[in-house]
């Protein structure tokens, strides 16, 4: 019988898969951000679950069909980045978060911007991952005081 070394089943070893796992979740999640701005509705197709639920900032809730609908609608978007907090893997599946910041022209050219929190659940779909859930709210990201450093 064969026995694998001790250290492949060190904390270590199962850390150092465990990031890369999350890195992975964070590089799909992108990938969606990416494909939202882009507007590129093949790859939103494979990057969402057939059985996709979505709460977005105004509290609608939606389906696959209705998010890639959604996104032919959207602004055009300048930019569009993604900053994923936290990734926490639960077996086949994973809970991202963090804060999108995206900026757009508005009917008149000036320059819009956003920033939404987000919360999504991925799932390990066929070796890939695909986001299962998706909810995301409006953020104002704090002031900095400049004069009070404390």
């Amino acid at each position: 019988m064969f026995y694998p070394p001790a250290h492949m089943h060190s904390p270590a070893m199962q850390s150092q898969t465990s990031v890369s796992e999350q890195s992975v979740v964070e590089a799909a999640y992108k990938a969606y951000l990416r494909a939202w701005k882009d507007k590129d509705y093949a790859a939103l197709d494979q990057l969402l679950s057939d059985d996709y639920k979505a709460v977005n900032f105004r509290g609608i809730v939606s389906t696959k069909a209705n998010e890639i609908a959604t996104a032919k609608e959207d602004h055009d978007y300048a930019d569009m980045k993604g900053d994923v907090m936290s990734v926490t893997l639960i077996g086949g599946s994973a809970v991202a978060s963090g804060l999108i910041d995206a900026s757009w022209k508005d009917e008149q050219g000036k320059t819009q911007q956003i920033t939404v929190r987000f919360l999504a659940v991925l799932s390990k779909q066929n070796g890939k991952w695909k986001l299962v859930a998706t909810q995301s709210t409006r953020f104002n990201k704090p002031v900095m005081d400049s004069t009070n450093p404390g």
